[in-house]
């Protein structure tokens, strides 16, 4: 059986938290195995987190690990170890 192996994605979400406006950036790490599946984790987590009103923006597959910068590093390794991570950007 051939089984697509996970990858993680960046997905770069906007979202209004707790119903207050402006929306904020939000980047979500998901450990899946393909950008539409990242999307909808990544969504759900957001709103999990009580982001309303949250979209994805852009998505990317992480291709080389060691070109991640530094202060990103945290993220994907949690984002291995438990399946997803939020960075939430306070300015819009």
């Amino acid at each position: 059986m051939d089984e697509t192996p996970v990858g993680v994605f960046v997905v770069t979400l906007e979202g209004v938290e707790n119903g207050v406006p402006p929306p904020l950036t939000i980047l979500a790490f998901a450990a899946v195995y393909d950008a539409a599946a990242a999307e909808t984790v990544a969504v759900r987590e957001a709103e999990r987190d009580g982001f309303a009103q949250v979209r994805a923006v852009r998505t990317a597959e992480v291709i080389d690990a060691a070109a991640m910068p530094e202060d990103f590093r945290d993220a994907l390794a949690n984002a291995r170890r438990y399946g997803s991570w939020l960075i939430v950007y306070e300015q819009p």
